[in-house]
């Protein structure tokens, strides 16, 4: 079962409860070293995954994660949170 690690939530810069775009990011604890990224936009619409395989699959993850933020910051503010493990 994938666990989530971080997820951020887009908002419109003039309307801060207008979600624009949902992404979160997975790790498989499944020993399979597996990663995922969901992105949702529009916020309301069906998700894009991405998923990141080997040996290293967190670190390109995160870039890609990374890649999706400063993207979004053109558009609005993220407001991003990392859930304690669970």
């Amino acid at each position: 079962m994938p666990q989530l690690r971080e997820h951020g939530w887009l908002y419109a810069p003039d309307d801060a409860f207008l979600p624009l775009a949902m992404v979160r990011l997975f790790e498989y604890r499944d020993g399979s070293g597996r990663w995922e990224i969901r992105l949702n936009d529009p916020a309301s619409g069906p998700a894009q995954v991405a998923m990141f395989d080997g040996g290293e699959a967190e670190k390109a993850a995160r870039a890609e994660l990374a890649r999706v933020y400063e993207a979004g910051r053109v558009d609005g503010e993220w407001r991003i949170r990392q859930p304690d493990a669970y």
